[in-house]
């Protein structure tokens, strides 16, 4: 009897281990998707696919993509890696194995990106003050360029305390301003500066200039006749008459339709606007340096570098220590636009994107958003669907050619032509860029 028992429970063992090892082969020959990446991406990328039970034969593994049959280029047990296909379409991949079919997750075709190209336009890295053929020209930390209606490129040049312009025909000369720093109204030759930033030109052809450290905004007519639109001279913090009004580092200046200049008022913390008539009010900000959206004084800026008006009429900012770029509405209702708050370099969507030190923001003709990225060290786009993306950049540096080598040394400021290419003042080279679109 104890013999039978014994017996019995060998066979026991030996059929409940038979019986685990069938499962356990069984469950091996099922394939498994674990992950895939990327998970989007245009025709042509290549995609890993991760998991298990896959064949080691390449051709044994067949790949859809919402339907279409893409092209598995290497395969083991564990991984595969395949190719889009040109007719596939966003939709969930699918895997078939040893006649065994599965779903993975979906892959979202994208348009395949521009491509840009980018060459210096003016300056050859060189600091210097020389007016001239582009070839000669020579330029000290230019801070600000804005394309006027004629297609001349304003720049504000910042370590020479001028303000230059290029024309359609490549010849820069010196609009106003002298190399000594000063303040002073007047004649094209006899007026001065104090490390002027930004610019901006209005309907009738005057230059508007954020004169930073003489703490006002300046007109230069189309004569050439300088004079002070407002601020005293002082830094300090005031609104109401043009006279008695005070700025704290003024950084960027534009200006609407209707002839409202809007300041982006460094050292304050604020939006400034100044009227027709001179009158100076604050449209965005109290005056502490933080971050909040709502509407005027509840909403909060901090060191706002950054400013152009948008084709609806919005106030666009590059707020440049809290990382992000903001929108006034005609209203005074600020809102986030882009960037999470931390310093850093992500593209993707807007809301959880990152940039270092955004400074300098401009529109094109599609409404897309520029961002001479500073830190980054990267020109980026906003586009309408709320995506951000890398232009032109990946170091500081100094390079020309394909966007995605291209290297600028603190990139501060954008403007765009009637055609869309993108000028970029890049202070740390002495130099003006051009990006252009590869057709």
């Amino acid at each position: 009897m104890k013999q039978l028992n014994i017996c019995l429970l060998i066979l026991a063992c030996i059929l409940t281990h038979g019986c685990e090892k069938k499962d356990g082969e069984e469950a091996a020959a099922v394939p498994v998707i674990k992950t895939v990446w990327p998970q989007e991406g245009t025709p042509s990328t290549i995609v890993t696919i991760r998991g298990k039970h896959f064949s080691p034969v390449r051709t044994e593994n067949m790949v859809q993509f919402n339907g279409a049959a893409a092209i598995v280029i290497e395969a083991s047990a564990g991984e595969l890696q395949v190719v889009s296909p040109a007719s596939g379409s966003t939709g969930p991949i699918t895997l078939s194995v040893r006649n065994t079919d599965i779903t993975g997750p979906v892959f979202t075709y994208t348009e395949a990106p521009e491509e840009y190209t980018v060459k210096i336009f003016a300056g050859n890295g060189t600091a210097g003050s020389v007016d001239g053929a582009l070839a000669d020209i020579r330029l000290r930390s230019p801070e600000g360029v804005v394309m006027d209606a004629a297609g001349n490129l304003v720049i504000t040049d910042r370590g020479n305390n001028r303000i230059r312009r290029i024309t359609p025909g490549g010849t820069m000369t010196t609009v106003a301003g002298a190399d000594a720093a000063g303040y002073a109204d007047g004649g094209a030759g006899n007026a001065r500066f104090r490390l002027p930033w930004r610019s901006a030109v209005d309907a009738a052809g005057n230059i508007i200039v954020a004169d930073r450290d003489n703490h006002c905004i300046r007109r230069i007519t189309p004569d050439g006749t300088v004079s002070t639109i407002a601020g005293t001279g002082t830094a300090g913090f005031a609104d109401g008459d043009n006279n008695t009004a005070l700025f704290n580092q003024p950084l960027d200046v534009a200006v609407d339709a209707a002839g409202n200049i809007y300041v982006a008022d460094n050292l304050n913390h604020r939006i400034r606007r100044i009227a027709p008539d001179g009158t100076v009010s604050t449209i965005a900000g109290n005056g502490t340096a933080a971050f909040a959206d709502g509407t005027g004084a509840e909403a909060r800026l901090r060191n706002p570098s950054g400013i152009d008006i948008d084709a609806e009429g919005n106030v666009l900012v590059a707020d440049r220590l809290n990382h992000r770029i903001r929108r006034i509405t005609p209203q005074g209702v600020v809102t986030t636009v882009a960037g999470d708050g931390t310093k850093g370099f992500s593209d993707g969507e807007a809301l959880l994107s990152r940039f270092a030190d955004p400074y300098g923001i401009t529109t094109d003709s599609k409404g897309n958003i520029i961002v001479a990225d500073l830190n980054n060290a990267k020109i980026r786009k906003i586009d309408t669907d709320m995506r951000v993306s890398t232009i032109a950049g990946t170091s500081q540096g100094l390079a020309d050619g394909a966007g995605i080598t291209a290297q600028f040394r603190s990139p501060v400021d954008v403007c765009v032509d009637a055609a869309d290419n993108i000028y970029v003042a890049d202070l740390g080279n002495h130099c003006i860029r051009r990006i252009s679109l590869v057709k």
